[in-house]
């Protein structure tokens, strides 16, 4: 008996091979996944890479992640598998196979699947860990070296944990099969779904969720806000897509099929039944595949603005090759901190071709409006950050008309003004503290965007450029601060070379023990462009890489669900089919019917999707915006083409499965 019991597992496999094929790719491309990943966080050579200490942290909790995708991927695939099958395990019942025989069949038939796409997976990703490797250190825009990453501990925890899922897999089938009697099983396909209570409550409470999670989004203000906000509104969003999906939609074709005029016509009377029939079998499917496509579409969305973006805000940070940046007090001259300067420049032997000296002021603000300005003193700032409503640069006449080469007449009581996050008019009365100026120009941009550091003006709504004749004006409410920045020589890897040595600890040391910085100095900030911007790519290009990645698995499991639903409907349309043209309609009328009921089914998720994502935009680039997305132009065509990538994909995904489905109705 056992031998027959072999033979029925691996015959039941080719059999069904329609149903395993997807559930068999799925599983050895997430087995290749789990397995790149797991060897690029235990890889290392990686933690020798520089500013690579995150991104092995970042990969450990991708792996995290991959795993509980495909955890749930397996399940879903094998319930559905199941589901279909349930017909032929009855009549294996009825033709006299004991619940025994059974359950060891169903447990070799996933064993042999099991073995062989996980192995095959192993292998895959043995095959292509050298390439990912180097793809990540592309990515990272380090050196790209094709070295092997196999490491047996990655191997071990893979095998183990994915056996742990099929382990935990058979044991559902077996206890399934064991609860369920041979009619049951015969009949599992036909068993109609049961009416839904409470439809306009369920219907009610989902759009309460939904409006509740956009609001949230809506009503973020600041990226500090933004992060904290996004988890529980995604939640809300999920929780009120699953009840739109399971009651919402059944509601509205209710409503439709109570509307007499609408209802009762012949394409309309076939729809909307046949519909109220599908969406009562389908909704926690769609509702997956809405969800999913949203989780693909913020990842890539988030991953990609990062990459792209982040050139911006290294630049804005940097605004020259190398630069000195030192918060002063009032009674440091400028000649003084011009000595120190050069003595600086000295010390640190880099070749020089040109440089720029910039004397400013930073402020930050407890009140912004059109009338009012109230500053913070330094204490109040670092004490309390929720004070921080706003904050600014303030620049001397001579300093305004050397950056913009151009000439600006300011009386002692004026000022010229650029604003971001509330409106002034040239001529009023603006009142900082107690002080009354008159607004003598409104700027049209930011004049200090490339010549001084930017380092906290994305994280306000509120931002201010102020130009004054003198900093004496403002000296007891504002940091005086200098800004020293050159072009060197060196290429960029020289520069990250010697950036190395010059933000050691042990050389600002010298800088003070050798009297080079002067009497009043508050804070020192050096810093080169070249190293910033490989650090920074360090981060943004492994977020990048491990965010391409787990998009691979969202966009998998979307295809999977999407596959399996085509599969369904088709069996389930085929006897539909044969009932439609008995009762009188004629072929092109039913094929038009369903096609009809197909394209609403399956493209309801997508377009939810793109309303979550576009509600969600808001929050999404705030968040975006403290990681140092500052480009709001580039990050809205980005979030277009990946939302259009995404449609026509969806569209091939669909055209594809639906020639399984035209097989199994023809």
């Amino acid at each position: 008996m056992f031998g027959l019991t072999v033979r029925l597992a691996l015959t039941n496999l080719k059999k069904n091979r329609r149903l395993y094929f997807p559930y068999a790719l799925m599983t050895i491309v997430s087995t290749a996944i789990a397995y790149i990943f797991a060897s690029l966080a235990f890889h290392p050579d990686l933690g020798q890479v520089k500013g690579a200490n995150g991104v092995i942290q970042v990969l450990g909790f991708g792996m995290i992640v991959v795993m509980l995708a495909v955890a749930i991927m397996v399940f879903y695939a094998n319930s559905f598998v199941m589901k279909q099958r349930s017909k032929e395990f009855g009549v294996y019942s009825i033709l006299g196979l004991e619940k025994k025989h059974l359950f060891l069949m169903t447990f070799l038939e996933n064993l042999v699947f099991s073995v062989g796409t996980i192995l095959a997976g192993l292998l895959l990703g043995l095959a292509l860990d050298k390439l990912f490797y180097a793809l990540l250190l592309k990515a990272m825009q380090m050196p790209v070296v094709l070295a092997s990453t196999f490491q047996l501990k990655s191997l071990v925890t893979v095998l183990i944990y994915l056996f742990g899922i099929f382990a935990l897999v058979s044991l559902f089938n077996i206890g399934k099969l064991g609860l369920t009697d041979s009619l049951k099983l015969v009949q599992g396909k036909k068993r109609g779904d049961k009416k839904t209570g409470f439809l306009w409550l369920q219907t009610f409470l989902a759009l309460i969720l939904l409006g509740a999670g956009y609001a949230i989004a809506q009503l973020v203000t600041s990226p500090m806000q933004a992060i904290p906000s996004f988890f529980g509104a995604t939640l809300l969003v999920i929780l009120g897509t699953y009840l739109l999906f399971h009651a919402g939609v059944i509601s509205l074709l209710n409503w439709l099929q109570n509307r007499q005029t609408y209802y009762y016509k012949s394409d309309n009377f076939i729809s909307v039944s046949n519909l109220i029939f599908r969406m009562r079998k389908n909704a926690l499917g769609l509702a997956t595949i809405t969800i999913l496509s949203s989780m693909f579409l913020v990842t890539m969305v988030g991953g990609l603005n990062i990459y792209i973006g982040g050139k911006d805000y290294i630049a804005n940070q940097n605004p020259n090759d190398f630069s000195i940046d030192v918060g002063m007090q009032p009674t440091t001259s400028k000649d003084q901190t011009e000595e120190w300067a050069e003595a600086i420049l000295e010390e640190t032997d880099i070749p020089v071709e040109s440089k720029v000296v910039y004397p400013y002021q930073q402020a930050y603000f407890s009140e912004v409006t059109n009338q009012q300005v109230r500053f913070l003193t330094e204490k109040e700032s670092w004490m309390d950050f929720s004070n921080q409503v706003g904050v600014g640069y303030i620049l001397d006449k001579a300093t305004y008309e050397k950056m913009t080469s151009q000439k600006l007449d300011l009386a002692a009581d004026q000022v010229a003004i650029y604003s971001k996050g509330v409106q002034y008019q040239t001529g009023q009365t603006l009142t900082f503290d107690e002080k009354e100026m008159e607004v003598a120009q409104v700027l049209p941009q930011n004049v200090t965007l490339g010549h001084l550091p930017d380092h906290v003006t994305f994280n306000f709504s509120k931002y201010l450029v102020i130009v004054v004749q003198d900093l004496t004006i403002f000296e007891n409410l504002a940091e005086n601060r200098y800004y020293m920045g050159f072009e060197s020589s060196l290429s960029e890897e020289e520069q990250v070379n010697s950036q190395e040595v010059f933000l050691s600890g042990s050389f600002e040391s010298e800088l003070w023990e050798s009297n080079i910085l002067p009497n009043g100095t508050n804070a020192i900030s050096l810093a080169y462009r070249a190293y910033a911007m490989r650090s920074f790519f360090s981060f943004a290009g492994s977020l990048f890489f491990i965010g391409l990645l787990l998009s691979l698995i969202f966009l998998m499991a979307v295809v999977l669900v999407i596959y399996f639903k085509q599969i369904s409907e088709g069996y389930e349309d085929r006897s539909r089919f044969v009932i439609m043209t008995k009762v009188g309609l004629d072929e092109d009328q039913t094929r038009q019917s369903i096609r009809k009921q197909l394209l609403t089914v399956f493209f309801l998720p997508i377009l939810l999707a793109f309303v979550h994502l576009a509600f969600a935009y808001k929050m999404l680039s705030s968040i975006l915006l403290s990681i140092g997305v500052v480009n709001a132009g580039l990050m809205l065509q980005v979030t277009a083409g990946i939302c259009g990538g995404y449609l026509l994909l969806y569209l091939v995904v669909y055209a594809i499965t639906t020639r399984s489905y035209k097989q199994i109705i023809s």
